[in-house]
C-alpha cells in the first residue's frame, strides 16, 4: 500500500492518520454527485488520512524537486467544504478537492473522468488558475512522494 509507506516516511509516529469511514466517504459522494477512485477509496479506509510533517516539503524544496509537495490531506466532510467554496472563487466546476499544499493549491479528483478504476490526480494553482493532471492515480501520486529522498543537512 502506497498510502501505508507515506506514512511511515512522511509522518510522525504521535500523529497517527485520521480514521476514515466508508459512510462518511458515501455522504460526500452523494452530496458531490462523484464516486472516489476505488485505490484512493481502498488506501483511506484502510490506512486513514496521513498528516505528512515538514520534512516532505524541505526535501523537495531543498532538492529543487519539479513535484507539489501536499500539507493536508481533507476529512470527507472537508473534500465538501472545500470543493463548494474553492469552485465559489475559481476552481473549475469538474474538480473535486481531497488535499491541499502549504500554499493553498488543491490536489484532485476530476469529475469528468468517470472510470473509478482510472482516475488521475489534478493540480489547481490558484495563484495562477491552472490546472494540470499530475498521476495517473491516487497510488502513483502517493508512490511518487514516497519517492522523494528525505533532506539531510550536512
Amino acid at each position: 500500500m502506497s498510502l501505508l509507506r507515506f506514512v511511515e516516511k512522511w509522518t510522525n509516529p504521535d500523529y497517527p492518520p485520521e480514521r476514515v469511514l466508508a459512510a462518511d466517504l458515501r455522504k460526500a459522494e452523494q452530496l458531490l454527485v462523484f464516486k472516489f477512485p476505488s485505490d484512493y477509496e481502498r488506501e483511506v479506509l484502510d490506512v486513514g488520512l496521513p498528516q505528512p510533517t515538514i520534512a516532505l516539503l524541505d526535501a523537495i524544496v531543498e532538492r529543487e524537486l519539479d513535484v507539489a509537495s501536499v500539507g493536508d490531506f481533507y476529512a470527507p466532510e472537508e473534500i465538501v467544504s472545500e470543493t463548494t467554496i474553492w469552485k465559489d472563487i475559481g476552481m473549475p466546476d469538474h474538480l473535486i478537492a481531497v488535499a491541499g499544499d502549504e500554499s493553498g493549491n488543491k490536489f484532485c479528483f476530476s469529475t469528468s473522468q468517470i472510470d473509478a478504476d482510472r482516475q488521475g490526480v489534478w493540480f489547481f494553482d490558484h495563484d495562477f488558475g491552472t490546472v494540470e493532471e499530475i498521476a495517473s492515480s491516487f497510488s502513483a501520486w502517493i508512490e511518487a512522494l514516497c519517492n522523494v529522498e528525505p533532506w539531510i543537512e550536512e
